[in-house]
């Protein structure tokens, strides 16, 4: 099949690029390398059409889709600490970014949208896991944070409402905290793995008893590619990740495991915390059941590869050069 990876040199969109090329398809990745690197393709980058353009430039978006099958409109702007200091950006790139992708996709013939929402649509949830009909939440719109929510939950609307006006089909997936190789500095685990591997002061914000359900990425990527492509997501909604929740301690404490180094634990207080939910923790029920989804990469497993792939970048040297 014919395929478009918008964010395609991103943490998400290459390993998708990269599954994808495995599995035969002729790919093209469309992405401003803003965040992203050609790097990360580098081992397809002779395999692939590799377009180099920003998603706020409706012309140069639409011309460099060329009636793909599937379109996978993964560009925006995340982490945390964009969200508090680029707000206004964040909800530039990431609106008229999916404003020009479903407008594309409904002048061309695509025959499906698949659009990657996140888990934090759902604000604050009060069940958990967290089924994909739990209500979406935008809970304090003075919060930078949350321009980063709103745009996921008005990018769902784009996507839906125009989809029924226009007759192509769509599949959502809202992703939950994947990690691994590549995926940058500011996420929790590789600033983590960064403290240990330079023995700088370890710090966790607030008191770690927050919980996430940490995805490696391969198992995300396995999501993302059967929603992307199973008759049964056509026009559905999923979550995609792992039922298996941590708190930020325990998570910690896995990576203390892994690297063999114990260091003495500052806890913190940050901006980031405002608005941060105390749980997440998806609901997996249906895509198991409708695209037989099934994570299979364990957390140990997941770090000690991250962990990897962030001490060769750190240091140069290979992991087994590390003092355990």
């Amino acid at each position: 099949m014919k395929v478009h990876i918008t964010g395609g040199a991103g943490f998400v969109g290459s390993h998708l690029a990269d599954r994808l090329v495995d599995a035969g398809h002729d790919v093209t990745v469309f992405d401003n390398v803003s965040r992203g690197g050609r790097d990360r393709l580098e081992g397809i980058l002779d395999e692939i059409r590799f377009v180099e353009g920003d998603v706020r430039d409706h012309d140069a978006f639409a011309d460099a889709v060329d009636d793909p099958d599937v379109l996978f409109h993964l560009a925006a702007i995340n982490g945390t600490k964009h969200f508090y200091d680029r707000p206004r950006a964040v909800l530039d790139v990431n609106l008229e970014g999916v404003k020009h992708a479903t407008q594309i996709a409904a002048g061309q013939d695509i025959d499906r949208l698949v659009f990657a929402s996140s888990s934090e649509v759902y604000g604050f949830p009060e069940t958990f896991p967290t089924p994909e009909t739990h209500p979406l939440q935008l809970m304090d719109p003075t919060n930078p944070r949350y321009s980063y929510a709103g745009t996921k939950i008005l990018g769902e609307q784009y996507v839906i409402q125009t989809a029924a006006a226009h007759e192509f089909a769509y599949t959502i997936v809202r992703p939950h905290n994947f990690y691994g190789e590549a995926m940058g500095y500011d996420h929790v685990i590789p600033e983590f793995i960064e403290r240990l591997v330079t023995g700088s002061e370890f710090t966790i914000y607030g008191d770690g008893t927050q919980t996430r359900s940490f995805c490696y990425i391969d198992d995300g990527i396995d999501a993302i590619e059967r929603a992307g492509f199973a008759d049964a997501a056509r026009d559905e909604i999923f979550n995609v990740g792992t039922q298996d929740e941590i708190t930020i301690t325990e998570l910690a404490s896995a990576l203390f495991d892994v690297t063999g180094r114990r260091p003495e634990v500052t806890h913190i207080e940050s901006k980031e915390l405002s608005g941060s939910p105390d749980r997440r923790q998806p609901d997996l029920s249906k895509a198991r059941d409708l695209l037989g989804y099934e994570p299979t990469t364990s957390l140990e497993t997941g770090l000690r590869r991250t962990f990897e792939y962030y001490y060769r970048d750190l240091t140069g040297n290979e992991p087994e050069q590390w003092e355990f």
